[in-house]
């Protein structure tokens, strides 16, 4: 990863911490400032990816417009009160500014903030669900579950303390690019954040997807999985999922799982002699529980009834 940035500063000069602020969130604007003013950062960086520490000692009122970056933030000490996108954040545990406008108050703020581009962050995403672009939905501005923020906790604080924050290794740059990529798979993984492709995107990239779900499918066709459990392991939202099985199949995840069982059946149907399962136990091992329905099905798929198909 290239555009290495490794910079610290300090300064008494409010103005001055505007502007070095500014080297992060170009839109920023420190608009109060009550007591003795201390401004400390520190910095680094690389490909679109930085962890900057901010350290201020007396009260601040500061605007930011995050604009075109998703920012991860942990409160090391201090109050903090902030809102992203005019919605309160709880800076007890780790948060994320989602792209828009922000704003906090703070006293005595040391914080810790985690800045990935926002294109950065989608290639990451779309790269993951095997297609060329996609567009994120933030759902939250918090970690999805207690298990995953102690997973971002661990991983942030390890890239922090023993890479990023340690020059020798920080320019180190396999270290440092194995760290990033870690640290956004983590930020993916550990917030509330949707990879949606109904934003067009190549066949041959869709498929890889669409090749994972399929393989899915067809190991777990015995099984009672649904199409969230198909999305999950194509590593899609529900929503891309469906858009990949039309545009190959023409058919729903759901109705594609529906066919696969029912060929699976009548493999077996044929397969049978005398002494083998009837047509109600080979249905059933497909997940079709209601005879009637699994006939109905089969009839209109193979133009035989599942007793016709038994009987050769």
């Amino acid at each position: 990863m290239g555009d290495l940035v490794e910079r610290i500063f300090t300064t008494t000069d409010v103005g001055e911490a505007e502007a070095l602020t500014r080297r992060i969130y170009p839109r920023t604007e420190l608009r109060e400032s009550t007591g003795e003013f201390h401004y400390e950062q520190i910095t680094r960086g690389a490909g679109g990816v930085n962890f900057t520490r901010f350290k201020i000692n007396s009260r601040m009122d500061i605007a930011v417009d995050f604009d075109g970056v998703a920012a991860f933030g942990l409160r090391l000490a201090g109050g903090y009160a902030a809102e992203s996108n005019q919605r309160r954040l709880d800076s007890s545990q780790p948060f994320l500014f989602i792209p828009g406008p922000g704003s906090s108050i703070s006293e005595d703020l040391d914080i810790l903030m985690v800045n990935v581009d926002l294109d950065v962050l989608t290639r990451a995403a779309a790269q993951q669900a095997g297609a060329d672009s996609a567009k994120l939905v933030f759902h939250s501005n918090h970690a999805a579950s207690q298990a995953r923020r102690q997973h971002w906790l661990r991983t942030i604080n390890y890239a922090w303390n023993n890479v990023m924050n340690v020059p020798e290794i920080f320019r180190d740059a396999a270290i440092r690019g194995t760290t990033i990529d870690v640290v956004i798979a983590a930020a993916l993984a550990g917030f509330e954040i949707e990879t949606d492709l109904s934003r067009p995107v190549s066949d041959s990239a869709a498929s890889t997807a669409i090749r994972r779900a399929v393989a899915f499918v067809e190991s777990n066709a015995d099984q009672p999985i649904t199409v969230g459990d198909i999305a999950a392991a194509a590593r899609l939202s529900v929503r891309g999922l469906q858009l990949g099985f039309q545009r190959c199949f023409g058919v729903t995840p759901m109705a594609y799982l529906r066919i696969v069982r029912l060929e699976a059946a009548r493999a077996e149907l044929l397969a049978a002699d005398g002494s083998d399962d009837g047509v109600a136990t080979i249905a059933r091992r497909w997940a079709f529980a209601n005879p009637g329905r699994f006939a109905a099905l089969y009839r209109a798929r193979f133009d035989e009834r599942p007793a016709d198909t038994l009987r050769r």
